[in-house]
């Protein structure tokens, strides 16, 4: 079977190194019709294909950790790429996630120092959405949560992370990974159909998983693309604001502040906002 040439590529990448990913590949070939690209190959593993509207949603395998896939873009001919993975925190707590690409300060897990990548807002506002839909109906106890941008690969095209964690537990759990498939696809096709309905805008301040930005994002028409938690707003400069708001796509033209998350860098980043001339309002 083949897909017309012409269509959108959107790339959707999961690792060989990653149980979880691998289990979002199982579920995404089950049950959503994709098919084998014959001839085709990335690092030695088969490429798989799914019209989604008028875009072509290809399923690649990497041999790298998503994190250091770096310039992925220049080996895959995409305009979006989408990383389905497992996602790892100290505590444990069971979670979906989605998030943007980049370092608001050292790249200690892959991409550049003082670096954010293209996100394409409204796909990580859907994402969520779909995410809270599919725990609510599937009784899903765990969190669901937008993490602050805090992780690479660096790549120049616009760029989300989809995850299931936080334990080996969740990982290997066909449940949440199907919810997280189910999630990946549902929001694609609510992307093709709904990408210029909302407001792009980078968030500050709050903790690293911005529940300080959940209702705007899952009951606003705006659309949160790239966040920098309170642990670093020291490191916020006009120049890093600026390129992060360039950064969104559509670029965002506004900034959004968890207001009680700000800490001690509150007035500094209120004159950053001011000097630049750059709008604001309160989450």
């Amino acid at each position: 079977m083949k897909t017309p040439a012409n269509l959108k590529k959107i790339a959707i990448i999961v690792s060989s190194k990653d149980v979880a990913g691998m289990l979002i590949k199982q579920q995404l070939l089950r049950n959503y019709g994709f098919w084998e690209i014959k001839g085709e190959s990335f690092e030695g593993s088969a490429v798989y294909s799914l019209p989604v509207e008028d875009y072509e949603a290809r399923l690649f395998t990497t041999a790298s950790d998503s994190i250091h896939c770096e310039n992925i873009d220049k080996r895959i001919p995409a305009g979006l790429f989408v990383f389905a993975t497992r996602h790892y925190s100290k505590a444990g707590v069971p979670s979906l996630t989605t998030h943007s690409v980049g370092n608001w300060g050292k790249a200690d897990y892959g991409g550049q120092d003082g670096t954010i990548c293209p996100a394409p807002a409204p796909l990580l506002k859907l994402f969520l959405q779909n995410l809270a839909a599919v725990a609510k109906s599937g009784n899903y106890n765990g969190e669901v949560v937008q993490e602050a941008t805090h992780h690479g690969p660096y790549i120049e095209k616009p760029a989300v992370f989809i995850e299931v964690g936080s334990t080996e537990k969740e990982w290997n759990d066909e449940r949440l990974t199907a919810m997280v498939a189910d999630s990946l696809i549902g929001g694609l096709g609510d992307y093709v159909a709904l990408e210029n309905n909302f407001v792009p805008v980078v968030g500050l301040g709050g903790i690293h998983y911005a529940s300080g930005f959940r209702k705007l994002m899952l009951d606003s028409e705006y659309a949160v693309g790239h966040i920098c938690p309170k642990s670093h707003l020291a490191n916020l400069t006009q120049e890093l604001l600026r390129q992060a708001m360039n950064a969104c796509v559509p670029e965002a033209k506004s900034v959004v502040l968890d207001w009680k998350g700000l800490g001690p860098e509150k007035q500094r980043v209120i004159e950053i906002l001011e000097s630049a001339g750059i709008d604001w309002l309160k989450a």
